[in-house]
């Protein structure tokens, strides 16, 4: 298990860099953007000075960014360690893209169509809880939805079923489940008055720090590999063209 880890890490970290890189390209402008906005429309005289400078702000948006991505990267080790058998054929490396495909649309694609992101300009303080509660569920049956389905797609295999039929039914009842949470779940309740190319562009900027998390996570620890000589056991990365 410790070799998962280790790839798992330095998969995690390399994944939150890519991530970074591109909210603070893409991301960043909308944000300033919204800020600008939103001070703009704020009565005179309620304005409070900022405890931290937005400097600041990214110095530690872009240290937890890293944090998180070593975390994810080591939780990413761990399914890969006990489903890599349930992957599908192939080699280490496709069966690695898979789960981070299946982890992108778990984690990050489903929640975010039912409550994508809003700049900072959107949201009422006393909707919070209200909004958190509401992702959090979608996040937690996303994820569930997803495990039900590979153990949908094993049960009809074991059973005889064919490969694209059981494939077909775990993902019609996935599918299902998630439409299902998509009507019952309520709506965001806080109405969006920003522009709507402001909008567009940091959910935009917010999905595609997203995408670069999960297919550099996927594809650095595909690439890294696990090397013995002796009693000595040692990890490196191996950078490839593809």
């Amino acid at each position: 298990m410790k070799p998962y880890l280790v790839r798992g890490a330095l998969a995690g970290v390399a994944g939150g860099l890519a991530s970074l890189i591109v909210l603070i390209l893409f991301g960043e402008p909308s944000i300033r953007a919204a800020i600008d906005l939103e001070e703009a429309t704020v009565p005179a005289g309620a304005v409070h000075e900022e405890v931290y400078s937005r400097g600041t702000q990214v110095l530690g948006g872009a240290l937890g960014m890293v944090i998180t991505g070593l975390l994810l990267g080591l939780v990413f080790a761990v399914v890969y360690a006990a489903v890599s058998h349930r992957l599908g054929d192939g080699a280490p490396w496709q069966r690695a893209r898979r789960l981070g495909a299946m982890a992108f649309a778990a984690v990050v694609l489903v929640p975010f169509l039912k409550y994508p992101a809003n700049p900072p300009a959107v949201g009422n303080p006393d909707t919070i809880n209200e909004r958190t509660i509401a992702y959090v569920s979608m996040l937690a049956i996303s994820v569930l939805t997803m495990a039900l389905a590979v153990v949908v797609h094993d049960r009809l295999r074991r059973r005889g079923v064919g490969e694209p039929s059981a494939q077909v039914l775990a993902t019609g009842a996935w599918l299902t489940v998630i439409a299902a949470a998509f009507v019952l779940l309520p709506r965001n309740p806080d109405e969006v008055t920003v522009p709507a190319d402001l909008l567009w562009s940091f959910r935009v900027a917010s999905l595609g720090g997203q995408v670069a998390f999960w297919a550099v996570t996927a594809t650095v620890f595909r690439w890294t590999r696990r090397t013995t000589s002796g009693s000595t056991t040692c990890t490196s990365i191996i950078w490839a063209t593809a």
